[in-house]
């Protein structure tokens, strides 16, 4: 254990490196793949194993913008996602404040939000529009909370305004963790009750393995939607996506 965690320290150090003294001589292109193989490198010291579809896996250079939404049971589903499609996140503003990841996020350009803030929300719509506008793609968690990850909630419509104001495509993502060795669904990664960050991160590494199955669906358009329309839409695709998941034979 005492070896995982400096492993981990020493990733942490790593991104503090990449983020302050390398990106600033880095094209977009370089930034967002040095972000997917960071995302990569700390999820293998975390023991994350990614199985996912590939059809999203594409290179900064074809990646048109759009927005990514997921069903969230942890944190460590924006590093699964960054090793997917490299993109700007939303987070709530408490991340901020964690110890080290919230500097990390900072870094990386998380567009950070406070609940229930009308004013954040817009300001919300502002940061993500600048960041189609660079070329980026977007991503996010539309439930506004985690949770153990048998089935989604409510999707929140404030994160698809910024879809329906630039009319870019959504692309649902469902994530279910479970034990590599029975394929059963795994709690220890989900970041739910009153577990605080760090008890979560020593959850994650005792754990004796976990696999992140991901299924992408189909891409949503948002023409003819309202933010709410489209948000009802992408809850029933990733919660059919879970669905399937959950049926899917252990990976080998």
């Amino acid at each position: 254990m005492l070896m995982k965690y400096l492993r981990l320290l020493y990733t942490f150090g790593d991104a503090f490196w990449i983020l302050w003294i390398k990106f600033p001589r880095l094209s977009q292109e370089s930034q967002l793949e040095e972000i997917r193989n960071w995302s990569q490198r700390t999820l293998d010291v975390l023991g994350v194993q990614v199985v996912h579809d590939t059809s999203l896996r594409v290179t900064a250079q074809d990646a048109s913008p759009r927005l990514l939404v997921a069903n969230h049971v942890s944190w460590v589903d924006a590093l699964i996602i960054q090793t997917i499609q490299p993109s700007v996140f939303v987070a709530k503003a408490e991340v901020k404040r964690w110890p080290i990841v919230g500097s990390i996020a900072t870094g990386c350009g998380v567009v950070f939000v406070n609940r229930g803030s009308p004013a954040s929300a817009r300001n919300m719509v502002d940061e993500l529009s600048k960041a189609l506008h660079q070329g980026y793609c977007v991503a996010g968690f539309p439930e506004g909370t985690s949770s153990d990850g048998g089935s989604v909630k409510m999707f929140h419509g404030n994160l698809f305004e910024t879809a329906v104001k630039h009319q870019i495509p959504v692309q649902p993502v469902a994530i279910r963790y479970s034990n590599p060795h029975t394929g059963s669904m795994c709690l220890k990664a989900a970041f739910i009750d009153d577990i605080g960050f760090v008890q979560s991160l020593h959850q994650v590494l005792s754990a004796s393995g976990i696999h992140a199955k991901v299924l992408i669906g189909e891409t949503l358009s948002p023409e003819g939607h309202s933010r709410r329309s489209l948000a009802h839409l992408a809850q029933r695709s990733v919660s059919s996506q879970l669905e399937l998941l959950s049926t899917q034979p252990k990976a080998n």
